[in-house]
């Protein structure tokens, strides 16, 4: 159990070896059986991962920039996923809170250790692959560096030289754009070498906006046709598209492009347009990303109750493939709170509620029942005209019942 100092009204936190957490659910589901899900309750940890709520690494006052880009890759994240789909979704909020850039963005946000970002990302991908969810179908390696170097270049630990050795070129930027809380033209000369002799972009962001754009299409046409997809490829991808915008997320559009071969380009052009003073990330999407940010920036404390629904380890425990999210969450129908680590929650979706096949379904099940009461109908009618004693057009034989008079 931990305690935090010098607080007496405190929630103590469980402790278990990551090895034994199914053991000890295991326990709990047998003799606390008015408590379930326990972890709606109480908070349980790994052993190894208690000490991150003692060593935050991250830099304090740069909360809204971080909650800012953490929104912008969400959305992005989820417009590619959308993209994909026949139909678009009509609320986009919980798709937003089910994003791995949220998931990983709120670990930024809390100062974790690299080792909570590995088992952040381990426990999104395990919870969803257990209920088939589309999101595991997709490449997350280019979300998880971009919030990775995002990670480094935010923590307090690094001085600027060990910045550039560990995070390189793309991690000082993200790091004078947090401290400047905007994008200036001087901090795009250190990015020359990822821009390469022949591509200007402190020229390109004083252009008119016709030309960033042709300049955007230019850069991604070369990069298509020399067949580079590597990170620092993505991350002048995504940049260029915001800089064509000026932060602008109607832009997004122009993000299809990156599908299938620059998969961390859309994450990367969320981060780089939340971080211009033009940008629109808290009013795009009927001001979704205000929503987001707003819950980003009210920090729970560890020692309190929960507030997710249930811990990602106990969903594991009880089956995350045929759990009945319904029962678990208050939210919404087939929708749930997962805590994955304090202060890092994610929604799980359940693909029951699917506005396209949920509604094909009902479709179905409607049409069947129609079909059962019509020929109830039918029959009861033909009992009816039978009962009377009359002859009914096209009869081929007459009732033998004697008519009553």
């Amino acid at each position: 159990m931990a305690w935090p100092d010098l607080k007496s009204n405190a929630r103590p936190i469980v402790c278990v070896a990551e090895r034994d957490l199914q053991e000890f659910f295991a326990f709990v589901s047998t003799y606390s059986t008015t408590v379930r899900p326990f972890t709606a309750y109480f908070r349980v940890m790994p052993l190894e991962l208690i000490d991150i709520l003692d060593n935050a690494d991250r830099e304090r006052g740069n909360e809204m920039q971080i909650a800012r880009m953490v929104a912008g890759a969400g959305i992005a994240d989820v417009w590619m996923a959308a993209a994909r789909q026949a139909e678009r979704p009509s609320n986009v909020l919980p798709l937003l809170q089910s994003s791995l850039s949220l998931a990983l963005g709120q670990t930024v946000l809390a100062g974790y250790s690299e080792a909570a970002f590995h088992w952040v990302l381990q426990e999104w991908m395990t919870t969803r692959a257990s209920r088939g969810d589309l999101a595991t179908d997709r490449n997350v390696g280019g979300i998880s560096v971009a919030w990775r170097l995002v990670n480094i270049a935010t923590t307090r630990l690094l001085p600027r030289r060990s910045l550039q050795e560990y995070g390189g070129p793309i991690a000082s930027f993200i790091r004078e754009a947090v401290e400047a809380r905007a994008i200036r033209p001087e901090m795009l000369r250190s990015l020359s070498e990822i821009a390469g002799p022949e591509l200007d972009l402190e020229k390109m962001l004083a252009a008119s906006r016709e030309e960033r754009i042709n300049r955007f299409n230019a850069a991604l046409a070369d990069l298509k046709r020399r067949g580079e997809a590597d990170l620092r490829s993505q991350f002048l991808a995504g940049l260029m598209l915001a800089m064509a915008g000026n932060g602008s997320f109607e832009m997004i559009r122009s993000a299809r492009e990156f599908d299938g071969w620059l998969d961390g380009a859309a994450t990367w052009f969320g981060i780089c347009a939340s971080l211009f003073d033009e940008s629109n990330v808290l009013t795009y999407a009927n001001a979704a990303g205000r929503r987001i940010v707003r819950d980003l920036l009210r920090q729970d404390d560890p020692f309190d109750v929960p507030r997710a629904d249930i811990a990602s380890t106990e969903l594991r425990f009880v089956g995350g493939s045929s759990a009945d999210l319904g029962q678990l969450g208050a939210y919404a129908p087939n929708s749930i709170e997962v805590e994955i680590l304090p202060n890092v929650v994610t929604r799980l979706l359940s693909n029951q509620g699917d506005e396209s096949g949920g509604s094909a379904e009902q479709r179905e099940t409607l049409l069947r029942t129609l079909d059962e009461l019509s020929y109830l109908a039918s029959r009861a009618r033909r009992m009816l005209l039978d009962r009377d004693g009359r002859e009914r057009q096209g009869d081929l034989y007459k009732s033998k019942r004697p008519s009553r008079k």
